[in-house]
């Protein structure tokens, strides 16, 4: 497998990149040279000389990086493609919710940017986060934030080989300066561009119900109910789950419940910071209060009788990334127990995380529960990749297994959040769904070669 090699700099001012051995003499068998070099979209002319000390790594002129406007010498991948050696992957990632505070540029967001930096230094990769503003279409450059020697730094950057989206939310991702920056990037620039926005939870419902290896994870759901479409589910399976088609974290949604030989309706759901519980006399009543704007934005969906401890129902967070190959992996999974009287398994809302072990230690279910979520949330991620529309690197999703060990899936989000790794029994699953998108990007660099291109080993 390609590694990334150490490139240095050398105090000289004409345009030169001096090569391991190895190359050279390849070059000159086949008395073909490199004739350009790359960082990102930059490009320059240069010549190639052997290292002059026999050394397995690259030495590149001052002049030369800062006409490619290299940041630092320090390992990098080179790959060769038409006569042209590519140094990078150059990645950035985008995102929203600038500050003008130098310590906190990102917000509170800014420590997890950081420890993406770092992850993305430590593998051969020059990332940096940016913003729509900070884009110099005119000279195709980048004035992107780094975190280095434990402070941020903005500096410029070429146009990226790739870009990472991680806009935080669905208003970010829908203002027209994010929607026109991606169209620019893709249709003017071809840059690759990965995770390109957030799921429609009914659209993800209705593409995975065409897919033989993903409907059977799926509960029945509905989109904008009636009454009579909810009373149905609430005869046949006793509760069902309202929820926004667009929302995220929770928010919005309530659990309806019909109790057999109970003439009252039930609707539980949280205002605040307090879980609620109301009882109605009709059904009608009760949509009528909890839903005085009507349904149309809503989903519905069956109630399932999960597993449960000391009373409170589990589900599982799971998070798969594609990895060095292009392949998908589970790079996380931990259990979510519900709060007391919550609608869900969110932190927010009063849940807490469990690893795993201590999870099936305690209830004492069998351990291929385990292997079925993960196999679940494998078959979901190749069915969304294979249907989706732009590529997709990573994706979290809400799987919960009910009393007959059968698995279903809840929700897929394309930028899943990190409250699961607020147990200490999770930091290696933090690190490696850190890593997995950076291993995704470098996948993509080497992608960018045709066939008949070699890579520089």
């Amino acid at each position: 497998m390609n590694l990334p090699m150490h490139l240095s700099l050398i105090d000289e001012k004409d345009d030169v990149l001096y090569v391991p051995a190895v190359h050279f003499r390849r070059w000159v068998e086949q008395r073909s040279f490199p004739k350009l070099v790359m960082f990102g979209t930059h490009e320059q002319q240069c010549r190639v000389h052997p290292h002059p000390d026999q050394k397995n790594e690259y030495m590149i002129s001052t002049q030369l990086a800062k006409k490619l406007l290299l940041p630092d010498d320090r390992a990098y991948y080179v790959i060769e493609r038409d006569h042209t050696l590519r140094i990078g992957p150059v990645v950035g990632i985008l995102t929203a919710g600038f500050t003008p505070a130098s310590a906190r540029p990102i917000g509170e967001r800014s420590l997890m940017f950081a420890k993406m930096l770092a992850t993305s230094a430590k593998m051969g990769i020059a990332a940096f986060v940016f913003g729509p503003h900070h884009i110099d279409w005119n000279n195709r450059t980048i004035k992107g934030y780094i975190y280095m020697k434990n402070r941020w730094q903005q500096i410029t950057f070429p146009f990226p080989d790739v870009i990472y989206d991680r806009l935080p939310n669905r208003k970010s991702e829908t203002m027209d300066v994010s929607s026109k920056t991606k169209d620019r990037f893709m249709t003017e620039h071809s840059i690759t561009w990965f995770n390109p926005g957030f799921f429609d939870k009914w659209s993800i419902h209705q593409l995975l119900l065409n897919s033989d290896s993903a409907k059977t994870y799926l509960p029945d759901t509905i989109t904008s109910p009636d009454e009579q479409s909810i009373e149905d589910f609430l005869d046949k399976y006793g509760s069902v789950y309202v929820k926004p088609s667009n929302g995220s974290l929770g928010i919005g949604i309530q659990q309806l419940i019909k109790k057999k030989g109970d003439p009252h309706y039930y609707c539980r759901f949280r205002t605040g910071t307090r879980n609620r519980l109301r009882r109605y006399t009709s059904l009608r009543r009760l949509l009528k209060r909890q839903f005085s704007k009507g349904m149309d934005s809503y989903m519905a969906q069956r109630g399932i009788h999960l597993l449960s401890w000391n009373g409170n129902p589990i589900d599982f967070r799971v998070h798969t990334n594609k990895d060095r190959s292009g392949r998908w992996q589970v790079s996380a999974i931990a259990a979510k127990q519900a709060g007391e009287g919550s609608v869900t398994t969110h932190v927010t809302s009063g849940g807490r995380v469990l690893s795993i072990q201590e999870l099936f230690h305690e209830i004492g279910k069998p351990k291929a529960i385990v292997n079925a979520i993960q196999k679940a949330a494998l078959d979901l991620s190749e069915s969304l990749s294979e249907n989706i529309k732009g590529l997709i690197g990573e994706i979290g999703f809400d799987l919960g297994v009910d009393e007959d060990d059968k698995v279903w899936m809840f929700e897929a989000n394309s930028k899943p959040g990190r409250s699961i790794f607020i147990h200490p029994d999770m930091k290696g699953y933090e690190h490696k769904t850190r890593s997995l998108p950076f291993e995704y990007c470098i996948y993509l660099f080497e992608q960018s070669r045709k066939q008949t291109e070699s890579v520089i080993k």
